[in-house]
C-alpha cells in the first residue's frame, strides 16, 4: 500500500499489485541518476541555470524539488539555483508548513512565499459580481490553481533577469497527469519540463523516501488543497494504487485480461470493475486536456 492512501483496496487486488510491482522491479536509484543527468543535460544545452517549482506541501512537488536539488549537486551541473514558490490561498496551516519544511530538508534550496489569499478574494469577488454567478467550491478551487501559474513563471522571469536563466518544472505523475488527466489545464498543467511524468504515484513515494523527503509530507493524504478538507482519493472515489493496477491492466492482451479477471473472487472482481469504470469515466471526461489548445 502506498503511503498517504486514504482508500484501501481489496486484499486480493493489493496482492496482485504487489506481484506486478515485483515483476517491474523499479530501481529508484537508477531512475534518479538517469533523470538527474537528463535534467542537467537539458539545462546545459539550453543555457539554463535555475529551476522553479511551485511547492504545495504535497509529495509530487516535494519530490520534484528534491530531484532538481539532487541534479544540482551532481558534478558538472549547470544548475545554480533551485527555487520553490509556496503560494497559500486560504490554505490550512499544516499543509503550508509542510511546504516550508523543505528548506530545512534541503539546505541549498530556496523557498519563497507569495500569499495570494487577499488577491484571490478580490479577484473572485470582482469576477463573480461581473458575471453574476457565485463560484462554488470546484470553480473557486480551479481559480486557485490558475492563479499560481503566472507567479511560477514570473519567478522564472525574475531569475532570468537577474542572470540565472530559469525554467518551471511541472509536478505531474503518470497516474494523475498521464491517465486521469487530473490537473488544471491552465493551472498546474502548465510547465516547461516534467520530471516525474513516467512514475506511478507509488513510485513517486519510493523516490521521495530515497531523497529523504520529510515524513510529514510522505504520510499525508495527497491533496491539491483546492478547498477545505479536500483529498484527491476521496474526491476521485478510488485510490492511486488502484489507478496503477488499472493502467497496467489496460496494457494486457485480451487473453491476459480474461485470465486476470477469472483469478479474482466475485467480491474483488466487483470492486475492480466498479473502480475501473470510475477511473475510465474520469479519463474520458478529462481527455480534452491531452492536447490543448485544440485547433479546429
Amino acid at each position: 500500500m502506498t503511503r498517504g492512501n486514504s482508500i484501501v483496496q481489496h486484499e486480493e487486488l493489493k496482492k496482485v499489485l504487489a506481484k506486478d510491482r515485483e515483476r517491474r522491479a523499479f530501481d529508484p536509484q537508477a531512475w534518479l541518476d538517469r533523470k538527474a543527468d537528463t535534467l542537467n543535460e537539458y539545462c546545459r544545452k539550453n543555457g539554463l541555470k535555475a529551476c522553479v517549482i511551485s511547492v504545495s506541501g504535497g509529495v509530487d512537488s516535494a519530490v520534484t524539488l528534491a530531484i532538481a536539488d539532487y541534479a544540482r549537486n551532481r558534478e558538472g551541473s549547470p544548475i545554480e539555483r533551485v527555487v520553490g514558490v509556496a503560494q497559500p490561498i486560504h490554505s490550512t496551516e499544516k499543509i503550508w508548513k509542510r511546504a516550508l519544511e523543505l528548506s530545512e530538508a534541503y539546505k541549498k534550496v530556496e523557498i519563497f512565499t507569495v500569499d495570494q489569499t487577499t488577491v484571490f478574494d478580490q479577484l473572485k469577488q470582482i469576477s463573480d459580481k461581473a458575471i453574476g454567478i457565485n463560484g462554488g467550491d470546484f470553480a473557486s478551487g480551479q481559480l486557485r490553481s490558475y492563479m499560481r501559474t503566472p507567479v511560477g513563471f514570473y519567478t522564472a522571469q525574475l531569475l532570468s533577469q537577474n542572470g540565472t536563466p530559469a525554467i518551471v518544472l511541472g509536478t505531474g505523475n503518470k497516474d494523475e497527469d498521464g491517465y486521469l488527466y487530473y490537473f488544471c489545464k491552465a493551472g498546474d498543467g502548465i510547465a516547461d519540463v516534467q520530471l516525474i511524468h513516467d512514475l506511478h504515484k507509488h513510485e513517486v513515494f519510493v523516490v521521495g523516501e530515497l531523497l529523504k523527503v520529510p515524513s510529514t509530507t510522505l504520510d499525508a493524504p495527497p491533496s491539491a488543497d483546492l478547498w477545505d478538507g479536500q483529498t484527491d482519493e476521496e474526491e476521485l472515489g478510488f485510490s492511486y494504487d488502484f489507478v496503477e493496477l488499472w493502467t497496467e491492466y489496460l496494457e494486457f492482451s485480451e487473453d491476459e485480461k480474461a485470465l486476470f479477471r477469472a483469478s479474482l473472487s466475485e467480491e474483488a472482481r466487483k470492486e475492480f470493475d466498479s473502480n475501473g469504470e470510475k477511473a475510465a469515466t474520469v479519463h474520458r471526461r478529462n481527455k480534452h486536456k491531452d492536447v490543448y489548445p485544440l485547433n479546429l
